[in-house]
């Protein structure tokens, strides 16, 4: 039997308390967002075309200003139903659940649940089901991550009905169907969507800003496919990917092109005690980026689905396919030893511990930003491997950050130890930029690396996998699909998007 709302049930507010996230004090609690508000700074953004935030949920205390970073652009706005899509740091389930009560309680009133809006965002698919896992005690304990926004829409918005949303995952599967759930149900300027999340725990000062700077170049990317490439990959940490990846998808399915990051800081930049367990904060905005009426169809045609991807490459690189797509980026021989040397200090220092920083880049080459994956072999074995296909950082970081996070966090394997650290080999594959190819014949074995994607989900084989395989053309394009996730043949559709790269393994 299917679970129906009970309009009269109330979630009570758990985490509104002396020494809790943030005071139970209606009045304190009103100035305190109050002062946020007034030192938080408004963003020259197209308010119109808002349709969903990304904000930190930690307390008051460390995360309360950044988050009203991205609360400030709603101030004059009102919206019917806001979607606030949380992690559930207590309760494990698989999908995502909808209360399925009438109301959340804060300290400053009662705010709604949009019953409806509830209802049909649940009937669709079992992946979102109404049930009370992740709000409730059941499962494992109230979830502090939704709550905690409450006040700051309730102080910006006034009136509103909520949709909350815990989700028990964070697989792709399930950012993606509630994504696309939710932007079938929303409408642009009626419904606001909030993903709540943190960024990088627990590292250094240095780490936990490199980690952040490229967490923040992935939004802005806003490519939910690849964010969550990224951040699956060890590039960068959030403990709310999930809900971040579902937002962008319900955003862009709602019209929205272009992310902006209005703030980032971490919780030692809050307390100027750069030691202990530091977390990172970043706020967002996701948001239509042209007006209704102004005619730009290159937009429109980015909102409904072309992604920027599609025209990034397009744009600068043609529709040829088998040119060197390294002819202007190619290292010289010192700029390959001087990657070499970063990837070992980088890892000396994140496994053993040593005092070294990422060098300065003294070329063009080294300071442009490129992909590029790292992998360490042992005994010629593999012992991790991550990277990224796109540019977020300039080369020499990239090395830096993708050689620690393959010692560290390649979730295939246990983290390096240090006694390995000298027995590594280790292998740099820097890539070109992307060209998009509409004749998969174009493909070179040996010579190409694939990106095939379709939607929102993606997959990457570098050139010199097909060569250890033994794989022909064909062999090549459908296992880059079956790593996308997709049909072996999803490449002979012309709804598929095919890209290829050369790259310099050093």
């Amino acid at each position: 039997m299917r679970t129906m709302s009970d309009p009269k049930k109330i979630r009570p507010s758990r985490f509104a308390e002396k020494g809790g996230f943030y005071t139970d004090d209606p009045v304190a609690l009103t100035k305190q967002i109050a002062g946020f508000f007034a030192a938080a700074q408004r963003q020259d953004l197209p308010q119109e075309g808002i349709a969903a935030l990304i904000c930190p949920h930690a307390g008051y205390v460390y995360s309360g200003a950044v988050a009203a970073e991205a609360y400030k652009q709603l101030e004059g706005l009102s919206f019917d139903t806001v979607v606030v899509i949380s992690p559930s740091h207590r309760a494990f389930f698989r999908g995502a659940s909808v209360y399925s009560g009438g109301a959340y309680r804060t300290p400053l009133g009662d705010i709604p649940l949009d019953l409806d809006f509830c209802e049909r965002l649940t009937s669709i698919d079992p992946t979102v089901a109404l049930a009370d896992i992740g709000h409730d005690a059941t499962g494992g304990g109230y979830e502090h991550a939704l709550e905690v926004h409450l006040p700051f829409l309730q102080i910006v918005l006034g009136s509103f009905a909520l949709v909350p949303v815990v989700m028990g995952d964070q697989e792709y599967p399930t950012a993606r169907t509630l994504g696309e759930l939710i932007a079938r149900h929303a409408r642009l300027g009626r419904t606001l969507v909030v993903a709540s999340s943190d960024l990088a725990h627990g590292h250094d000062y240095q780490t936990t800003k490199r980690l952040d700077d490229t967490a923040a170049a992935a939004i802005e990317h806003f490519s939910p496919g690849d964010f969550y490439d990224q951040l699956s990959a060890g590039a960068f940490e959030a403990c709310g990917g999930g809900p971040i990846t579902a937002a962008m998808i319900a955003a862009q399915g709602m019209g929205a092109d272009t992310a902006a990051v209005v703030c980032k800081r971490n919780s030692a930049d809050v307390t100027g005690t750069k030691h202990g367990y530091i977390v990172g904060y970043l706020s967002a905005v996701l948001f239509r980026s042209y007006a209704a009426d102004d005619g730009n169809s290159d937009a429109r045609a980015k909102a409904a689905g072309r992604s920027q991807r599609d025209q990034s490459t397009a744009a600068s690189a043609g529709h040829g396919g088998g040119t060197s797509l390294l002819s202007d980026h190619a290292l010289d021989a010192q700029e390959r030893d001087m990657l070499r040397t970063t990837a070992r200090r980088s890892l000396d220092r994140a496994v053993k511990g040593a005092r070294l920083d990422c060098p300065e880049a003294p070329t063009r080459r080294l300071r442009e930003k490129r992909g590029v994956f790292v992998t360490l072999k042992k005994n010629e074995h593999l012992r991790g491997c991550i990277g990224y296909v796109r540019p977020y950082k300039p080369l020499i970081e990239a090395v830096w950050e993708m050689a620690e996070s393959a010692a560290l966090r390649d979730h295939r394997f246990l983290p390096v130890e240090p006694s390995e650290v000298d027995e590594l080999e280790i292998e740099i594959t820097v890539l070109s930029p992307l060209q998009k190819i509409d004749n998969p014949d174009l493909v070179l074995v040996g010579r190409h690396g694939l990106l095939i994607s379709r939607g929102h989900t993606a997959g990457v084989l570098l050139p010199q996998v097909p060569v250890e395989q033994g794989w022909d053309r064909e062999v090549f394009l459908a296992q880059t699909c079956l790593k996308a996730g997709l049909d072996p043949d999803a490449w002979k559709d012309p709804t598929t998007t095919i890209e290829i790269f050369t790259a310099e393994v050093l």
